[in-house]
């Protein structure tokens, strides 16, 4: 029935009752009426939190019953589904899924083993959990040497939507209230006509008339209002999703089933407050060992020729003393014209000294001796010059490794035309490289009691302080580490590169409270703030504000916004922090 109908109805019912000369009021009264039921069911009018369009899906659902209990071993949780309960257990400190354990569950006077699943839940089946009411359930659990007992209480619910029952009777009532509201005025209209004279005025009919409206107006509206927030007139909303999956609740925590724990990687450690180093962060590079690497360089101008072994490559280990190149000098044209008519000279005079040298040993007894020994000198002096000049139209210069190790760097081709000093490999022994950073601060270098590298984030690389310059370089003292990055015991085994920008974390001798945490336990809100995620519940994850200071590459301080005991997220925590 609409506002149309419920007009031509009530103007039926009335119409034989009234006199002629009363029938033109009651038509402004019922056209009045009709405006009325037309405003009160357009959707401007509605209460506040109302809605009489299209509605977006209903993205809350009513979560599963369930029961947790933990200790300091273990955790669990049990999700009753039909007459299935879900078993999950984890370790307590550090969430750690237990897939192996022995769970024998008893509620009441029943009492059975849980089975094991796929997934590493257990199962626990009983039509006991099918039926609403309050269960006490407790947990015996045997994983390996570990022997705990759990308890909790499970409430069991109805599953009736009484919201939906409501909304199917909500139609009848609506219609209910129209029809009483339309009784009502027909009857207030009646009443008013006996009671009117003809001399009435045309403002009292009108004051009658509002009266009549704001009356009906008022009811209706009124019981609208009844409706609960947020209630649809339009399309019907989506199916409610399920309240078993993650989401963020008011209050900033995160719901965060088992199941999508177990997906995620959830991991957690217990915090306790320890006195740890202050740390400065400071600027760095690696620089190769003086004592390790060396570079190659030609004494003169040349062309390079490949080696016995060819030209090395990058990354190829070589040995101190192993031929990498040769370099055949190159001259100009009157340089090399010049070099030629020296060697000819030089031969031409080599000739001379051995004639002269002939004719005197053949006088040998009637000239001096020391005139002999004189013109055999010249001979050879003038064998070695003509020999070193005639070398020198076409010199080599071999190029060795000055030490061993790798090549690091390669600047030249076979073929190509290089000057002298110019750079063409550089070596460097990997297993002994240091680290140069820069402090502003002179007094830094005699409170240093460790120090580490992180050349990529997660890592850390231990350092040893060797000696600070006492030169300022670009307005900072130069501090330098050793390293050593050979695969060994307690030593990672990260590959560095000559030149590549580190962050040196320099622990002093000054020491602050906190409690250590690894560094990806640590995100950013919304406001980009520092938070770490605390492990409340079994199944509740609270973000907290905190204040850090670095310790090394992989683990700062949080000096403030936690407390001891508490169960930090070490492993997931980004994930965590992305659930809406």
């Amino acid at each position: 029935m609409n506002a149309n109908d419920t007009f031509f109805t009530s103007f039926s019912i009335l119409n034989w009752s009234i006199t002629q000369s009363s029938r033109r009021l009651l038509a402004t009264i019922f056209i009045a009426f009709f405006v009325a039921c037309v405003t009160v069911s357009n959707p401007a009018f509605a209460s506040p939190g109302h809605d009489h369009g299209d509605k977006p899906a209903v993205t809350t659902g009513t979560a599963a019953p369930r029961v947790s209990a933990h200790s300091d071993l273990f955790e669990l949780v049990g999700m009753v589904q039909g007459n299935e309960m879900k078993i999950y257990l984890d370790r307590y400190a550090t969430n750690e899924p237990v897939t192996d354990a022995k769970i024998e569950v008893e509620v009441g006077s029943i009492k059975g083993i849980a089975a094991v699943q796929a997934d590493g839940s257990y199962s626990f089946k009983n039509d006991v959990f099918a039926r609403p009411g309050d269960l006490a359930v407790s947990f015996t659990i045997l994983a390996g040497k570990d022997t705990d007992l759990l308890a909790g209480d499970l409430k069991i619910g109805s599953l009736v939507d009484d919201h939906a029952h409501d909304e199917a009777t909500k139609p009848w009532l609506r219609w209910a209230a129209y029809a009483g509201g339309t009784l009502l005025l027909a009857a207030i209209a009646l009443v008013g006509l006996r009671r009117r004279k003809r001399a009435d005025t045309f403002a009292s009919n009108t004051t009658f008339l509002v009266a009549a409206c704001a009356l009906f107006a008022g009811f209706s509206t009124s019981f609208d209002a009844q409706a609960d927030a947020g209630h649809d007139h339009g399309e019907k909303s989506a199916p409610a999703a399920s309240g078993n999956a993650p989401k963020r609740q008011a209050d900033g925590s995160v719901f965060l089933p088992k199941l999508s724990q177990r997906l995620l990687g959830i991991r957690t450690i217990a915090i306790e407050e320890a006195t740890l180093p202050k740390t400065i962060e400071l600027t760095g590079r690696v620089v190769a060992d003086a004592n390790a690497g060396g570079k190659v360089q030609p004494t003169q101008a040349g062309r390079v020729e490949a080696g016995p072994r060819g030209l090395p490559t990058l990354g190829q280990a070589v040995r101190k003393g192993d031929v990498l190149a040769v370099v055949r000098a190159s001259t100009s044209a009157i340089e090399r014209a010049n070099q030629q008519s020296q060697s000819t000279e030089l031969k031409s005079n080599l000739e001379l000294a051995k004639k002269r040298l002939d004719r005197l040993e053949q006088l040998e007894g009637t000239v001096p001796a020391k005139d002999i020994e004189a013109a055999k000198l010249d001979v050879s002096s003038l064998q070695q010059r003509s020999a070193t000049v005639s070398a020198s139209v076409v010199a080599l210069e071999t190029l060795v490794a000055p030490v061993s190790g790798v090549i690091a760097a390669t600047h030249v081709v076979a073929g190509q035309v290089v000057d002298a000093r110019e750079l063409l490999f550089e070596i460097v022994d990997p297993t002994r490289l240091s680290v140069e950073a820069s402090a502003f601060d002179a007094a830094l270098s005699a409170n240093i009691a460790a120090a580490s590298a992180s050349p990529s984030t997660g890592i850390s690389l231990p350092l040893v302080f060797s000696g600070a310059g006492r030169a300022l370089r670009e307005g900072a003292i130069p501090l330098l580490f050793k390293t050593s990055v050979s695969k060994g015991a307690g030593t990672p085994n990260v590959a560095l590169a000559v030149g590549q920008p580190v962050k040196v974390l320099v622990q002093t001798k000054d020491q602050v409270k906190g409690f250590a945490v690894p560094a990806g336990a640590v995100v950013k809100n919304a406001s980009n703030q520092d938070i770490v995620w605390v492990h409340t519940g079994a199944e509740t994850f609270v973000p907290r504000s905190t204040r850090l200071v670095p310790l090394d590459g992989a683990t700062v301080s949080v000096v403030d916004g936690l407390s001891a005991g508490e169960r930090v997220v070490t492993r997931g925590a980004p994930l965590i922090n992305q659930t809406r």
